[in-house]
């Protein structure tokens, strides 16, 4: 299981993602700040408050190798109650399908 300590601290997530392989399953967890309102040539973009944004798959392969139709997604707010939620997320996510993850880092969807 995760925990929160694996997590790391929200400082790191400024600065990186962090990825993690779980029994067979892979995830993901990234800062990111919504737009909430394009640029134009008169007004530069708007983003909304900093989010947690998760995804979860199948192994082995990495994120980018991954097809999305696979992939399973999550936001929470940028907080320590956040970071909370989004390793509780994964955890429930891993036991509830725990039977789709391979069992090797080697075999194939």
């Amino acid at each position: 299981m995760l925990t929160y300590d694996d997590a790391l601290n929200l400082n790191y997530y400024k600065m990186t993602t962090f990825t993690g392989w779980m029994g067979g399953m892979r995830f993901l967890i990234k800062r990111e700040e919504p737009v909430i309102k394009e640029a134009t040539e008169d007004t530069p973009e708007e983003k909304g408050d900093p989010i947690f944004h998760a995804w979860i798959w199948p192994g082995p392969y990495i994120f980018d190798l991954t097809d999305d139709s696979v992939k399973v997604d999550n936001t929470f707010p940028f907080t320590e109650d956040g970071k909370k939620e989004c390793v509780d997320w994964i955890n429930e996510t891993y036991e509830a399908r725990m039977k789709e993850w391979p069992r090797r880092k080697t075999d194939g969807n």
